[in-house]
């Protein structure tokens, strides 16, 4: 449904427009933000450091599944020759490997979710903002999302220029907090040395 009003709603919006526009020309931008993140320096580098947090913690998981693996094979072994009894202690080992894989998953996955969301909505925020900023400035009536449209003209992609525009500016603030990092006088250190 949301989709479809994502669909829809920029449309109907054109349709408006382009009847109360009469003879004044259309400016239309269409935007693969998708493309853009991808191609942006610091989504990238989210985006990495994301799936290296990741693997971490798929290691830790796979690290206590063997161990649960591990136990559950003796158990077994052992069931075979002595009574139930006397495999409580390997079942119990079991169970609380099993919990703590649980937990640690549901903690993993909360933890990274969080972390995805807290670094890509600044940036979100920076494209949506730099979308805003080149509509005002070239006098752009429209601006959508690729993934709102069926079918266009590839002269109204702007994601290209976007990709270029959002990566300098990424840039500029690199060099620009460099060149403060360098100016900075160097901070004392005041443990009596």
């Amino acid at each position: 449904m949301k989709k479809l009003l994502i669909v829809i709603l920029p449309l109907m919006l054109f349709g408006v427009l382009s009847g109360s526009i009469g003879q004044e020309a259309f400016k239309i931008g269409v935007v693969d933000t998708q493309r853009v993140l991808l191609n942006y320096s610091k989504a990238i580098e989210v985006d990495s450091q994301l799936k290296a947090a990741e693997k971490r913690w798929k290691e830790k998981l796979a690290d206590i599944g063997e161990q649960i693996s591990t136990l559950q094979e003796k158990k077994e072994k052992t069931e075979l020759f002595v009574e139930e009894a006397q495999t409580a202690d390997l079942v119990n080992q079991i169970q609380q490997l099993q919990q703590q894989y649980q937990q640690e998953f549901n903690q993993g996955r909360e933890a990274l979710l969080e972390k995805n969301q807290e670094w890509m909505t600044p940036i979100f925020k920076e494209l949506q903002d730099l979308i805003i900023k080149i509509g005002k400035e070239e006098n752009y009536d429209l601006i959508i999302d690729k993934q709102a449209v069926f079918y266009m003209n590839e002269k109204y992609d702007m994601s290209e220029k976007l990709i270029k525009l959002i990566n300098a500016d990424a840039e500029k603030g690199d060099a620009a907090e460099q060149k403060q990092d360098a100016e900075e006088p160097p901070k004392e250190n005041n443990d009596g040395q």
